[in-house]
């Protein structure tokens, strides 16, 4: 009987880790590339929406990862916006950064 290769049962928590899940604390997070909305914000600090993955995703997979990521990230921290370039639906990359910002009481 031939063994089969370990590789796909290994890539698999790597491919899990890349993941952001959803909650209802990163669903409430607004994701935006225009500084005017969070101007009367509290900024709270950097992240980063990258992945390893991030080169072997097509374009439009990366995107919608990094804005999973970025959303989880600053609802972690306990912030209600972002800002950053991936916000831009030409988004074309390579920068997965942001800037969280708490909005409102």
């Amino acid at each position: 009987m031939p063994r089969l290769p370990l590789l796909p049962a290994l890539a698999l928590p790597v491919l899990l880790g890349a993941c952001a899940i959803p909650t209802a604390r990163s669903n409430i997070v607004v994701l935006t590339d225009n500084k005017a909305v969070v101007e009367p914000c509290t900024k709270l600090g950097e992240i980063d929406g990258a992945s390893e993955l991030h080169a072997v995703l097509i374009l439009d997979k990366a995107r919608d990862a990094a804005l999973a990521r970025l959303k989880s990230r600053a609802a972690d921290m306990g912030g209600t916006h972002v800002l950053s370039s991936v916000a831009d639906i030409k988004w074309k990359g390579p920068s997965t950064t942001g800037t969280v910002y708490k909005c409102g009481a």
